[in-house]
């Protein structure tokens, strides 16, 4: 059975701690993996993602009928750009004013970038998609990582740099393409 955002709304206003766990299963990777586009560091954009979570912990109720996804990725978007205020104020003015405030997207667009987003993981190669993987979707150290790939961790280093730095590149591409 597929789980809908309704029902996931719906499990929130009932039972919060079921209603949170569906949410992170369905979300927490696709919005950290968008708040990289932003702030370009994992670690912060886990951290950000989480504070958004503890603040749907600490919303009374939920409408049904919002779009949660919509709702999500643009309360990422806003934190990150939060934090980017705060920290690098001048990094900020530099961004172009259409891609910070535009439009919202649609569920389905959001879906289409994210599928786009891991057809392009899939076409890394080999060792930095293996690596890229390990780190951010299964959330292993470097020191794992290397023991499970039989590499060593300078090598996972430069095998994660380069997997970012290809996204970055396709991505960049890619939201000038979807913009």
């Amino acid at each position: 059975m597929k789980i809908t955002d309704k029902h996931i709304l719906y499990t929130l206003d009932t039972n919060k701690n079921n209603g949170l766990k569906l949410l992170f299963d369905r979300y927490y990777k696709p919005l950290c993996v968008f708040a990289i586009k932003y702030v370009y560091d994992l670690n912060l954009s886990e951290d950000i993602v989480q504070e958004v979570f503890i603040k749907i912990w600490e919303k009374k109720e939920f409408h049904t009928q919002m779009n949660l996804s919509a709702y999500l990725f643009t309360s990422v978007k806003n934190a990150c750009i939060s934090y980017l205020r705060k920290e690098h104020p001048l990094y900020v003015d530099s961004f172009d004013d259409e891609v910070i405030w535009g439009d919202y997207c649609t569920e389905e667009e959001i879906l289409e970038r994210n599928r786009k987003l891991m057809d392009t993981v899939e076409n890394l190669p080999e060792k930095a998609r293996e690596v890229f993987k390990a780190v951010v979707f299964h959330n292993l150290k470097y020191k794992e990582v290397a023991e499970e790939l039989n590499i060593s961790v300078n090598t996972v280093k430069s095998n994660l740099a380069r997997a970012y730095r290809l996204l970055r590149e396709v991505l960049d591409i890619l939201v000038s393409y979807l913009l």
